[in-house]
This record gives structure tokens, sequence and C-alpha cells, in this order.
């Protein structure tokens, strides 16, 4: 009798170590997957090579050196950081980080790229540097294309909002002198784009106005006013195909006056 307790006492615990065994071992397995599906969760920005990476010659001796980091993958974008190094005849001069976003419209054609922390569209500034490097890299990304509202003449150089009525003629620049403080009629105010231009040129102002002579759907053409101390210059630009495409002075106040008119036809002629 004592014998069979013994087995049967034996039995008892041998089955509920085996119990314990097969808990154990469940639980192990639990933990494991949780692992596994933590691990395979992962970010949408990941680390890339510098497969993506160029440089730009900014003159006199400059270049930068772009070289992708990182890229995140969003719905209708992708951002990409890059790290900037700025060269002086080969020399690095500074070191900073730039991202860039990349946006597609609903048929996931290009429609614009731009720094995070500005929303200008880069792929209408055909002054930007980077222009040209930034759309190799939009075209890989989004291998459809690029919209076709970016292709049309987008180039804003007045802050208002068209329609736009033409500077009042004839107009005669002796007559105007002689009537100052009145101003001329129909001026608007030039757009940041339109200002960096002149600034290039090197007629940075006080203040700024514009005229428009046409307002044609492929070209328009301005005469802008330069202020700058007791000085008054003013140049004609031509806008064509989306680009600055003519420029010259044609008259100023000041140190050195020189006469200009416009007639009925909008005809402008130096005197």
């Amino acid at each position: 009798m004592r014998t069979i307790f013994i087995t049967i006492l034996f039995l008892f615990l041998f089955s509920c170590k085996e119990n314990t065994t097969d808990t154990k071992d469940t639980n192990t397995s639990i933990a494991n997957d949780s692992i596994v599906t933590n691990n395979s969760t992962s970010s949408s920005e990941t680390k890339t090579n510098s497969n993506e990476s160029f440089t730009i010659d900014c003159g006199s001796g400059c270049a930068m050196t772009y070289n992708e980091v990182s890229r995140k993958e969003n719905k209708n974008s992708v951002e990409i950081k890059y790290n900037v190094i700025q060269y002086i005849n080969e020399n690095p001069q500074d070191e900073y980080s730039e991202t860039y976003i990349f946006e597609s419209d609903e048929n996931e054609l290009l429609k614009s790229f731009h720094l995070s922390t500005n929303s200008e569209n880069i792929l209408n500034d055909d002054s930007s540097l980077l222009k040209n490097e930034l759309s190799k890299i939009g075209a890989k990304i989004f291998t459809k294309g690029i919209a076709k509202n970016n292709s049309s003449n987008t180039l804003e150089i007045v802050n208002e909002k068209g329609p736009y009525n033409l500077i009042a003629v004839p107009f005669d620049l002796k007559k105007y002198m002689n009537d100052l403080p009145n101003e001329i009629k129909n001026s608007y105010t030039p757009s940041t784009k339109l200002i960096d231009y002149l600034v290039s040129k090197g007629y940075e102002g006080e203040n700024y106005k514009c005229f428009f002579l046409n307002t044609d759907e492929k070209s328009k053409k301005i005469i802008t006013s330069i202020t700058r101390g007791d000085s008054e210059y003013f140049v004609s630009i031509t806008v064509s195909d989306n680009k600055f495409s003519t420029f010259s002075e044609i008259g100023s106040i000041g140190e050195e006056t020189k006469y200009f008119k416009i007639d009925k036809n909008y005809t402008v002629a130096k005197y």
C-alpha cells in the first residue's frame, strides 16, 4: 500500500513540474514574440548613404557641399536632411544642417521642393543655385514628372494680385520732376524676388515702386523706380517664360539726370 502511495505522489510531482516547464516555455515564447514585434516597428525616417549628395559653385572661390544624412517618407512628401559645408578657396568655413521637403500632387507629380523653414517653392525660382540639383533629386523621388502648373509663368513680380492697371501715359520724366511730390499713378509693390533681382544688378534702394507697360500672358514689361538717398533710378525689365529676360536703366534723377518718356502706345524713349 505504501508503495502504491509513493508511486502516485511521484507521478503527481512529475506532472506539476512538466506543467511548470510548459508555462515557462509559453511565457518565454510570448516575451520573445513581443521583442520581435517591437523590433519590427521601424521609424519612417532612415539614415541614408550620401548617394544624393551634390556640390554647387556659389562664385568667387565659394563652394557648398550638400551631403545627405537621412530622409523621411510621408504620404505625399519626402524630407531629406543634408549636412552642408561651405568652402572658400577649398578651405572649410562653415558647417550646418538643412532639411528640404519634396512634395507631390494627387497624381504623384512633383509640385514643389523647399526648405523646411521656408515654404517658398524653389522649383519656381530660376535665380536659386539649388534649383537644378534639387530638381534632379525630385525627379528620382517622383518619377512620373513635374506638375503642369509649375511649368507656367508663375514668377511673381509684385505683391498685389492682378489684373493690373498700366502706368498712366503719356509720361515724361522732366514733367514728373516739375510736379513733385505728386506720384506716378498705378504703382505696385515689387515682390521679394524682384527686389533681390534688382539688388543683384546693383540697384539696392530704400524704396521701390513698380509700373506695368504690358501684361501679356507670355511676357510682362515693367518699369521699376528705385529711390536711394536723394537719387531715383528707373529701370526697364522684361519677364518672359518665368524668367527675368531683359534689364536696362532708362532714366535717373540726382547726381546725374537722364530723361525718358512713354507715349500713348507705351513705347519708351530716352532723350
